[in-house]
C-alpha cells in the first residue's frame, strides 16, 4: 500500500468517519505494516481529522498494542505543543508507557490527577495508569494515595465510587 495515498485517503476521509471504519483502516495498517510514524501530521491537522485519527490510533492499539506503543514518544513529544493529554492517558492504558518515557510520563499523569483543569475522563485514565505501574513500582502507591485522597469530594459521585474503590486496592 502506497503510504502518500492512504494519507490522503485518511485526511479526506476521517471527518465523516464512523467507528466502523476506522476499525477497517486500522486492520489494514496492521495487516499492511503501515509505519504510523508517516500517519503522526495528521494529529495536527483540523481538529476533525485530528480527533478521528486518534480515535484510529485507540483502534489500532486496541488490535495491536505494540504497533500504537511505537509512536507514543513521537506523540508524548507532540502533546507539549498540542492538548492531547486525554488520548495519551488512553494509549498508556491502552499499550502502556514505553520504557524511555517513564520518569516523564509519572510526573505527567500526577500533574493531570491533581489539576483542576483537567476533565475527570483524562483523571480517571490518569489514575488507572499509574495503578498499573505501581506492580512495577510499588513506591508510586504512597503518592497515588494522597492523589487519590485530595481528589475526593472535587468530581461527579462515579469518580469518587471510582476513587474509593482504587484507594481500597492500594491499602
Amino acid at each position: 500500500m502506497e503510504i502518500n495515498h492512504f494519507y490522503s485517503e485518511l485526511e479526506s476521509l476521517l471527518p465523516q468517519s464512523t467507528a466502523h471504519h476506522r476499525k477497517i483502516w486500522a486492520s489494514k495498517i496492521i495487516q499492511n505494516d503501515i509505519d504510523l510514524n508517516q500517519l503522526i501530521p495528521l494529529v495536527t491537522s483540523k481538529k476533525k481529522v485530528s480527533t478521528r485519527f486518534l480515535w484510529l490510533l485507540s483502534e489500532v492499539g486496541n488490535l495491536n498494542p505494540n504497533k500504537l506503543l511505537q509512536v507514543l514518544p513521537l506523540l508524548l513529544e507532540l502533546s507539549h505543543t498540542i492538548d492531547i493529554k486525554n488520548s495519551i492517558a488512553t494509549f498508556w492504558l491502552i499499550a502502556g508507557i514505553p520504557t524511555e518515557n517513564e520518569a516523564q510520563s509519572i510526573d505527567l499523569l500526577f500533574n493531570w490527577i491533581q489539576s483542576s483543569s483537567t476533565n475527570v475522563t483524562t483523571k480517571s485514565r490518569s489514575i488507572l495508569v499509574v495503578l498499573n505501574l505501581t506492580i512495577k513500582y510499588p513506591e508510586l502507591k504512597h503518592e497515588l494515595k494522597i492523589c487519590l485522597e485530595d481528589q475526593l469530594n472535587k468530581h461527579t459521585v462515579d469518580f469518587n465510587k471510582k476513587v474509593i474503590k482504587i484507594f481500597k486496592t492500594l491499602e
